[in-house]
């Protein structure tokens, strides 16, 4: 009797405590140890390779209408399996092609910054409280009280962590009209980048027989170029706003 109260009790001091912590983590976990058990299941059931495995999830994806709303759902769930952003816009791109698949990660690239987002705002008070100590983070909250659209615009483009900017957001109570309108805004040079790297690459990819499409490859390193000397502007525009206005307000 002893040893199961004390499981009981360990239970609930620690195990709890600890799931209840890292619930992203355990459900991110569990996810993809359930997505790859089901994976295996179907694949010697049906007595497929990983490489056709995959060419015929791409075919459902390419072929159906339902594809475009399937990849937008997994992308939706983006920041709870803790999947790269990265490598689904880059998937998009080598599945749909660019501009189709520029379409569909802008729109669930954009709409997968709603949880966070949500879920700073569900966990914030009405009166969340800026940290003392001069940081980089207390300047860039002042800045979102002072002109909100703009921020999450800039944050956007100097690639912030993306979860991070929809968590603090939504801790700040910034409107949601504003939050999902300069992210789409801030998102559209990186998606056009990542997405233009994911469509040079052509042929069969789980097959080995890929190919890459220089043109496509060459835009997509001007606009990521481009991106990256643009932002480094406005961080350094930013940074020195920010220290001015600082330099005022003592």
């Amino acid at each position: 009797m002893n040893w199961t109260i004390e499981a009981k009790r360990l239970l609930k001091d620690r195990v709890w405590p600890w799931i209840s912590a890292h619930r992203t983590a355990v459900i991110a976990i569990l996810f993809w140890l359930g997505l790859i058990l089901i994976g295996r299941q179907y694949m010697a059931a049906n007595d497929l390779t990983f490489a056709q495995l995959t060419a015929q999830l791409q075919n459902i994806v390419v072929s159906t209408w339902f594809g475009p709303l399937l990849y937008i759902g997994i992308y939706l769930l983006r920041p709870l399996i803790l999947f790269p952003a990265s490598l689904l816009t880059i998937l998009g791109g080598s599945v749909f092609g660019l501009w189709p698949g520029f379409l569909y990660v802008l729109v669930a690239g954009t709409l997968s910054a709603v949880i966070p987002y949500g879920i700073g705002r569900w966990f914030s008070s009405e009166t969340a409280s800026v940290p003392t100590s001069e940081s980089a983070i207390r300047r860039f909250i002042q800045m979102l009280r002072r002109n909100p659209f703009r921020a999450v615009l800039i944050m956007r483009l100097i690639y912030l962590p993306y979860d991070a900017v929809s968590l603090l957001a939504g801790s700040l109570r910034i409107p949601f009209v504003v939050f999902i309108l300069a992210t789409g805004l801030g998102n559209l040079a990186g998606t056009l980048s990542f997405v233009g790297l994911g469509a040079s690459i052509e042929g069969d990819l789980s097959a080995g027989q890929a190919t890459i499409n220089p043109s496509v490859l060459l835009f997509s390193g001007v606009v990521l170029v481009m991106s990256i000397v643009v932002s480094q502007l406005l961080n350094r525009r930013q940074s020195t706003t920010l220290d001015t206005g600082h330099e005022e307000n003592v």
